[in-house]
């Protein structure tokens, strides 16, 4: 499961204990790698501040067999380039798999003990908003409030620090892509709602990445297509809650797909045509697809488009009108 799954997952889990339904911890099917300890990567953690956390496999040489395969593989490659990785984010790496409610009490027992009698002094990004970040922050001068391990605290103290590292990561592609300012992503990072407004906006966030990789990926479209295409993205969620269905109308240019379209074969194609304006506007839609809309039409492909009619050297593929829709006209 990837980073963003597990939070998915760790994000469900507190909002259930929340709610007041706090049960035993997880049975076997809920453990998420059962016999792993975390003792020794935390200690090993702990004896090397400045390290990184280990990134996933690079190879990058595996074929893609799908196109889904070929989108979630670039979301990970990229969540596994930061090197700036602070002590509580590297703390998330080591441990957003553990297998139990006592392994995670014990995880955290374990960095805060280690904080409160100095043995550690870790870095901290500015801004982190989590209860364990602001403990780090209290250590410094040598003063720490107390926490109490129990109920839903562990949990939400895991979750916080999971809802930090991912922002970052986020705000680090889109910045870095140069597709978006810090200034316009403010209001899907900011630490002042609550714990579930947060998710949301992680979870928007990670909706206008996948968007933004699936046409990187999948289409070859560049920078000058992508900009406006993540402001659009952007203003839309600024303005409304989270919608994975929500169909976004970006704009291209028949230039910029005309080699994707020759080399894909399309089955369904859609072409809106307008001309005129305000009122005098018409719109006609046409759309053609290689599934004929009654059978029998099979045996009768008179007057009907065909690759052959444009590319003669290439097999033949017919295609059917489906639909044609026109806007109403007004006579005077």
């Amino acid at each position: 499961m990837d980073t963003y799954g597990l939070l998915a997952v760790w994000s469900g889990y507190l909002f259930v204990m929340m709610s007041g339904d706090l049960y035993d911890w997880f049975d076997d099917s809920f453990l998420f790698h059962s016999g792993e300890i975390y003792f020794s990567p935390l200690l090993d953690l702990k004896k090397k501040l400045d390290g990184s956390c280990v990134s996933g496999n690079r190879n990058g040489m595996e074929k893609i067999k799908c196109d889904t395969e070929a989108v979630d593989s670039s979301i990970k490659s990229i969540f596994s380039e930061r090197g700036d990785l602070d002590f509580a984010e590297q703390l998330w790496c080591k441990m957003k798999c553990v297998s139990s409610y006592q392994e995670l009490i014990a995880c955290f027992t374990l960095v805060l003990e280690s904080l409160e009698c100095g043995e550690i002094q870790p870095w901290i990004h500015h801004g982190s908003g989590s209860l364990l970040s602001k403990l780090i922050q209290q250590s410094y001068h040598g003063k720490m409030e107390a926490v109490s391990l129990t109920g839903i605290t562990p949990v939400q103290m895991l979750l916080e620090i999971g809802l930090d590292k991912m922002k970052k990561d986020y705000v680090s592609f889109f910045i870095g892509q140069e597709l978006a300012t810090l200034t316009s992503l403010d209001c899907f990072i900011s630490t002042s709602v609550d714990l579930q407004e947060q998710v949301h906006c992680v979870q928007k966030l990670h909706h206008m990445l996948e968007i933004m990789v699936s046409c990187t990926v999948l289409l070859q479209f560049k920078h000058e297509s992508l900009f406006p295409w993540t402001q659009i993205c952007i203003k839309y969620y600024r303005e409304n809650p989270l919608d994975e269905k929500h169909v976004f109308q970006l704009p291209v240019s028949s230039a910029l797909v005309k080699t994707f379209c020759q080399d894909s074969h399309l089955e369904v194609w859609k072409v809106d045509i307008s001309s005129g304006h305000g009122p005098k506007e018409v719109k006609t839609t046409w759309q053609v697809s290689t599934n004929p809309p009654v059978e029998h039409m099979m045996s009768n492909s008179t007057g009907l488009l065909s690759d052959s009619t444009v590319n003669a050297g290439i097999e033949e593929k017919m295609y059917f009108i489906t639909v044609v829709k026109c806007s109403q006209v007004h006579f005077r």
